[in-house]
C-alpha cells in the first residue's frame, strides 16, 4: 500500500510538470479589480508561467497568455470549480474579444496583469 501511494504521488508530480502550461490553479489570495473596483465574486487562476485565467461571478472566463498577451475566451476549458482548470493545449485556443479589447495587448509582469475586457473596462489582476 505504501509503494502504491508513493508511486501515485510521483506520477502526479510528473504529470503536473509535463502539463504545467495547461494547468491553471486557483490563486485564493489574488485580487481582481475592474475600473478600480475590487470584484468580490471573481476567481483568479494562474499557471506555472503566470498566465492568467479570470472567472467572474457569472461563470464567464477570460484568458491572458504571455506570448500573445491578448485577452480572449478559451475555446475548450475543463474546470474543477474553485480548484483548477485545464486548457486544450499549451497555447490555448481562444476566441478573441470584440472591439478594442481584442486589439489591445495586456500588460503582464510577475505580480500584475492588466487588460481591457469586452465592455471596455480596465481589468487588473494582482497575483500573490
Amino acid at each position: 500500500m505504501k509503494k502504491l501511494v508513493i508511486t501515485g504521488t510521483l506520477l502526479l508530480i510528473v504529470f503536473a510538470v509535463v502539463f504545467r502550461h495547461r494547468i491553471f490553479v486557483r490563486d485564493p489570495l489574488g485580487k481582481i479589480e475592474r475600473n478600480g473596483t475590487v470584484q468580490d465574486g471573481a476567481r483568479l487562476y494562474i499557471n506555472y508561467f503566470n498566465d492568467v485565467l479570470v472567472e467572474d461571478s457569472g461563470n464567464k472566463f477570460l484568458l491572458v497568455q504571455a506570448p500573445a498577451a491578448l485577452p480572449g475566451v478559451p475555446q475548450h476549458l475543463f474546470c474543477f470549480t474553485g480548484m483548477l482548470c485545464w486548457t486544450d493545449a499549451d497555447q490555448a485556443t481562444i476566441f478573441p474579444l470584440d472591439g478594442i479589447a481584442g486589439k489591445t495587448p495586456a500588460t503582464m509582469s510577475g505580480k500584475d496583469v492588466s487588460f481591457v475586457d469586452e465592455s471596455g473596462a480596465k481589468v487588473s489582476a494582482t497575483l500573490r
